[in-house]
């Protein structure tokens, strides 16, 4: 039966039965089917996991992946629902929401975060932005360092409700980061917060960094670069420009002046570069 142990103050790691090493060729045989794009097999060898191990949270996992590609969309989201009912099960009465952590780092959390964030996605693109968004709060608070990159979607999920506060916040978690949906939002939670002289700072730095960006949320026509692929995006790249402007582009034009004010900073900047001869 699926556990979960403390390993140090606040750290916790899930535990699992001698089945589940036992079935982990089987599992490896799924994923590689998967990754070839043979469904079909996949299915097979997933759906062979969880006969002899029903609560294998990476084979639940992989086959509500498996189905969302098929876009049996219902079967996919009700599966990861299963699987976050059977990793909440194993929370003992002394884990403490919001203080204990399932840290990255652990392997063995990893089965449980990665089915935890398959149904944020889905409740998010199934129009439940607040089912979402508590979801994406929940795996930053488990998670903090946030591997899988969560932080951008609870973004996009703030803004979407308009708690532009909030949306501050989760940048504020994150000082040093270099996602343009933090620099970016920063810049523009704090205009559209009247924090003018703050947003200015912020809006120069994102530009600085993520200069790109800035260029594509000021065209007039967006097309998806021919170097973008479905399975990764390149930090500072065309592609992640484009997929910036894709989630907030909407929210930049709501705010009234914001893309004028964003043009006026990039002139600024521009003008503030030292001639080179």
């Amino acid at each position: 039966m699926l556990k979960l142990s403390r390993v140090a103050l606040h750290q916790w790691h899930f535990v699992y039965p001698d089945a589940y090493s036992h079935l982990m060729d089987l599992f490896d045989e799924g994923c590689e089917s998967y990754d070839e794009g043979d469904l079909d097999q996949a299915e097979r060898a997933f759906n062979a996991v969880l006969a002899a191990m029903p609560d294998h949270l990476d084979a639940i996992h992989h086959l509500a992946m498996v189905l969302s590609e098929r876009d049996l969309i219902y079967q996919a989201n009700d599966l990861w629902e299963q699987a976050v009912r059977i990793g909440r099960k194993t929370f003992p009465k002394d884990f403490n929401p919001g203080e204990d952590r399932l840290q990255w780092g652990w392997l063995e959390n990893r089965p449980f975060l990665r089915c935890l964030h398959g149904l944020a996605l889905a409740k998010y693109e199934e129009y439940h932005t607040g089912e979402a968004l508590s979801l994406f709060q929940e795996l930053l608070s488990l998670n903090p360092n946030d591997n899988q990159g969560v932080r951008a979607m609870a973004e996009e999920a703030l803004f979407e409700l308009n708690r532009f506060e909030d949306a501050l916040k989760v940048t504020e978690q994150y000082p040093d980061d270099m996602m343009p949906e933090t620099l970016y939002g920063q810049a523009l939670a704090l205009y559209i917060l009247g924090r003018i002289r703050e947003a200015d700072g912020a809006l120069r730095e994102a530009i600085e960094y993520s200069p790109l960006v800035r260029k594509e949320l000021l065209k007039k026509r967006h097309r998806l670069p021919r170097s973008a692929r479905p399975d990764a995006v390149a930090v500072g790249s065309t592609d992640e420009a484009y997929c910036y402007w894709e989630h907030f582009g909407r929210f930049w034009e709501a705010a009234p002046g914001s893309l004028d004010w964003l043009r006026e900073m990039s002139a600024q900047k521009r003008e503030a570069r030292p001639d080179i001869n």
